[in-house]
């Protein structure tokens, strides 16, 4: 049996041969998806503090359930499977760092909860933004101004405007 083509033929070329391609809808229409939800998510841009702990963790968690929706909807192929499957990981690890209902990041007044609070947070950040590059890239998907805080920086030299 045949395994599933990861891309939809667009074009053929000639004399020597070319072949035009691009990813199947479906996968395109689920990282557009994603993309879409996690924009929405303050969790990953907006400054938290230890009082904000139970939103946090609820956040994760609806991350990591459309994610998880979007995999059992969507026939992706191997690459966003794998990058997906990477986003819902990271929710879990931070998910699983608070606690049950975020008691390891501790109360209010806790410098150490708070401190446990940022270092998980920018934890999930950095690892969301690396996959949320990679996404945009692969399928041409703009990010939004407040998401893209959390992208990688650009390689040393590399400016906005300059094609690479």
């Amino acid at each position: 049996m045949m395994g599933r083509i990861p891309f939809e033929v667009i074009g053929v070329g000639t004399p020597l041969f070319g072949v035009q391609w691009r990813k199947t809808s479906a996968e395109r229409r689920a990282a557009h998806e994603v993309m879409d939800f996690i924009e929405e998510r303050k969790l990953l841009f907006v400054d938290r503090h230890v009082d904000d702990v139970e939103h946090c963790v609820r956040s994760a968690l609806e991350i990591w359930a459309f994610i998880a929706e979007q995999l059992e909807q969507h026939d992706v192929g191997r690459e966003l499977s794998v990058t997906l499957k990477s986003m819902r990981a990271a929710c879990r690890r931070f998910v699983e760092a608070a606690g049950p209902q975020g008691e390891n990041f501790g109360s209010q007044t806790s410098v150490a909860g708070a401190r446990r609070l940022g270092l998980a947070l920018g934890d999930l950040r950095s690892q969301m933004g690396f996959y949320v590059a990679a996404m945009a890239a692969q399928y041409l998907i703009e990010v939004d101004d407040d998401l893209s805080v959390i992208l990688p920086p650009r390689p040393h030299g590399q400016d906005e405007d300059e094609n690479v």
